[in-house]
């Protein structure tokens, strides 16, 4: 008996070192070796558990997420026979590392759910950013965003995202943001029906053009961010009206006017609505049809030079917890009988700065 459990105890530290899988330790020590030692917490005979960019399983010890963020080096080529040992890896972050191509395998990483490729710079034509997310078919997040995509590039990006709509069956969650694109990138964005987040800040939208047709296929769609984009008075609410299981939606700093949200009691179901930032300083006391939407949970209208009038046409949000009219031009008595049913509100910011 006392041989079974000195075996036991020595096939143990074989597979596992200070904490980690010895394996798994061993491939990132080798990784970073490739990689010029740029991850300078990655030390050899410690815990990787342990290490900055790594988490493992708590049930099993394996490495869960690698976050490769803090490398600083040339661009590299990534093989993703590297990671095939890192059975339960599900998060890879690869943002901001000078990644310029990848090697993909047979096998694929099958456990891998969330990957991002954001802010790499180097990842600049339809081949290359094909060949990093080629073999992932349970991919549930991507991100791609901050990869300086142009007007110039667009068409390339549009082929990638097509082709991407019909190998990633189960993506949840896509953020293109920070791209220098156009309203002709939506069409492209049609082919993922499973999308529950959406993320395009900062691309370069400038009216309603192809909004509704996207809008019209991606019914599970709960989360939308078209943030710092130029709607300039352009009616954006009907159009997103189709969206019928939106619950937040961010349009800060978008150019929004009155008459941009004018149909906005159309979202029935949109919980969260941040409007920071925009162009809403023409408010009048009449409403003039105007509704908020009844189901909104959290409203941010910071930043937005709103006068007394804004207050009129807050009655009936029952459901309302928070309320951020903070940095606006509020004066005087404050008339409040629009807010006597706010019954569920929690958290009201009338400040005029920001601490």
């Amino acid at each position: 008996m006392k041989s079974v459990f000195l075996l036991f105890f020595v096939l143990v530290e074989v597979i596992c070192c200070e904490g980690c899988w010895k394996q798994e330790r061993e491939t990132l020590m080798s990784l970073n070796s490739r990689l010029g030692n740029g991850l300078s917490s990655w030390v050899d005979n410690t815990d990787c558990c342990q290490w900055v960019g790594v988490e493992c399983n708590t049930t099993t010890g394996r490495i869960a997420k690698i976050t490769l963020q803090s490398y600083i080096g040339p661009p590299w080529h990534l093989n993703y026979s590297d990671f095939l040992i890192f059975k339960d890896l599900k998060i890879l972050d690869l943002s901001s590392t000078r990644l310029s191509n990848c090697t993909r395998v047979a096998q694929g990483l099958k456990n891998l759910e969330v990957i991002n490729l954001g802010s790499n710079n180097n990842l600049d034509n339809a081949t290359t950013i094909l060949s990093c997310l080629d073999g992932l078919s349970s991919l549930k997040s991507l991100s791609l965003s901050g990869n300086l995509f142009d007007t110039t590039s667009s068409q390339i990006f549009q082929i990638v995202l097509e082709k991407l709509s019909s190998k990633l069956l189960h993506l949840e969650v896509l953020d293109i943001g920070y791209n220098n694109l156009t309203n002709e990138i939506l069409p492209s964005l049609r082919g993922f029906r499973s999308l529950k987040e959406l993320h395009m800040p900062g691309i370069g939208l400038d009216s309603d053009l192809h909004i509704q047709g996207l809008c019209a296929v991606l019914k599970n769609v709960e989360i939308l961010d078209i943030s710092y984009n130029n709607f300039n008075d352009t009616d954006i609410a009907s159009p997103l009206s189709e969206l019928s299981s939106l619950k937040k939606l961010n349009l800060q700093g978008s150019e929004i006017t009155q008459r941009s949200i004018h149909n906005i009691s159309k979202l029935r179901s949109l919980e969260i609505l941040d409007l920071a930032e925009n162009n809403l300083n023409l408010w009048p006391r009449e409403n003039h049809g105007f509704a908020w939407p009844a189901s909104l949970q959290h409203l941010v209208l910071r930043a937005n030079s709103l006068n007394n009038n804004i207050l009129y046409s807050l009655n009936g949000l029952t459901r309302l917890e928070s309320l951020d009219l903070s940095i606006n031009n509020l004066k005087g008595s404050l008339d409040i009988c629009g807010m006597s049913t706010l019954t569920s509100l929690k958290i009201l910011d009338f400040r005029r700065i920001i601490d």
